[in-house]
């Protein structure tokens, strides 16, 4: 069975469930369905609203499946009008903002917030945690919470989506650039402003954030200067040329732990990438050691996410292949640690090549030392502790194929021999 629409497709050949039921999110007022299997085919136009349902029955298994679709009219997740374009065409963006920085410090009033969701390490975090503690109580905290317990962490949804809005006095209101960030066909958090405009309120958040501005200010320009994200740009639409953005934007909040996120927008021929990460404060061993090095590993973070918007659309272009060749999840990802999160193929290979091209990155812009002392501590942290058992191999023959590739060619260029590598029974 192979369902087609505007969005893409859903193939569920070996594992169809007994009831399917999936939502075709779509601007426009309707759109084609099409069924096809190996003997047949149906198509029927959905209008908004409007339901088909299909009986799938396979004989050779005896078993049949209830698939329901559902058309439902989106909102464009962001707009760009003219004006837009003209600010930002060409730029690199980096902000902390304030709505950003409110649901951020709910966060860390809740029981994920004493996790390493949020950063801990630093005297901002003291000055947030003894102004708003005595506002723990409040409604905003309790029901984030509660959302951040449900088994579909909202974590990053929920924290993504606030980049959308924006204060106007005591109010919270959509910026009119975003209806949502995060990769839903609804702003997760628009439900619940009422609650954040009652907790800013109560608890001084506005006044707050404006003691604050000079430290946000100074963290964005530290970001700008010393994390050279316009030039990783660069290099990425180098390597991956059928892919450009009009603008990168990074947006991060210094109460921002380990969550780290990515999306991408389209409008009116404006293209822009965002990374949703947190900040990447300078240790006491960075400061003693060679700077290019601390560099490096301050960059690492913001250059994974932004990769994903390069990377993932090549790799979609072989999913077939690295469905075959990544077959046995098993021999890539450790059970227990966090690589077993990533258990299809697909995002499997993504994340082995996000991390791979840090490695080919550095090799570029960084003296042979600096990159091979960066190479090995990665290597290590993906196999040890995010449990990718094959990184190391992986990354090697990745960077032995950039090493000798031909003129011309590109990182796009080499997916065919990394993904046939990974499918050799012998990869090593």
């Amino acid at each position: 069975m192979n369902i087609e629409n505007e969005k893409g497709n859903f193939n569920g050949v070996n594992d169809i469930p007994k009831t399917f039921s999936y939502e075709l999110g779509t601007e426009k007022d309707s759109l084609i369905l099409s069924l096809i299997s190996e003997q047949d085919s149906i198509a029927v136009m959905l209008k908004h609203g409007q339901q088909a349902t299909f009986q799938i029955i396979r004989e050779a298994k005896g078993d049949t499946a209830t698939c329901i679709f559902t058309s439902v009219k989106t909102i464009k997740a962001a707009i760009f009008d003219d004006n837009y374009k003209k600010l930002n065409s060409g730029k690199t963006i980096i902000q902390a903002p304030e709505v950003y920085e409110l649901i951020n410090i709910i966060f860390s009033l809740t029981e994920y917030g004493k996790t390493g969701a949020i950063y801990k390490g630093t005297s901002y975090y003291q000055t947030v945690k003894k102004h708003f503690a005595p506002y723990a109580s409040l409604p905003a905290v309790h029901v984030l919470d509660s959302l951040l317990k449900d088994p579909d962490n909202q974590y990053a949804p929920l924290k993504m989506d606030s980049y959308a809005f924006q204060f106007k006095g005591d109010k919270i209101e959509k910026s009119g650039v975003y209806d949502r960030v995060s990769w839903g066909s609804v702003n997760t958090l628009e439900l619940y402003l009422p609650l954040l405009e009652a907790f800013a309120k109560k608890s001084g958040f506005r006044d707050f954030y404006k003691q604050h501005k000079t430290f946000y200010e100074g963290l964005e320009t530290d970001f700008q200067k010393n994390i050279n994200v316009a030039d990783m740009k660069v290099w990425l639409e180098k390597q991956f040329p059928r892919t450009k953005y009009s603008a990168i934007k990074v947006i991060f909040s210094p109460l921002v732990g380990w969550n780290q996120s990515a999306n991408s927008f389209l409008d009116n021929g404006f293209s822009e990438a965002q990374a949703h990460v947190n900040y990447p404060f300078v240790n006491e061993r960075q400061k003693t050691q060679d700077p290019a090095l601390t560099r490096g590993q301050r960059s690492m973070i913001v250059f994974t996410e932004i990769n994903h918007s390069y990377l993932n659309p090549e790799a979609d272009q072989y999913a077939k292949e690295i469905a075959k060749a990544l077959k046995d999840l098993a021999m890539w990802t450790t059970q227990g640690k966090p690589a077993a999160s990533y258990n299809n193929t697909l995002s499997c290979f993504e994340e082995y090549m996000n991390y791979g091209l840090v490695t080919l990155y550095y090799s570029d812009i960084f003296d042979k030392k600096i990159a091979e002392n960066l190479r090995l501590a990665m290597e290590n942290n993906m196999v040890t502790f995010r449990g990718f058992q094959k990184f190391k191999e992986f990354d090697q023959e990745l960077l032995r194929l950039y090493q000798t590739r031909k003129p011309g060619q590109t990182v796009a260029d080499l997916y065919p021999a990394i993904i046939a590598w990974a499918g050799k029974p012998d990869a090593k």
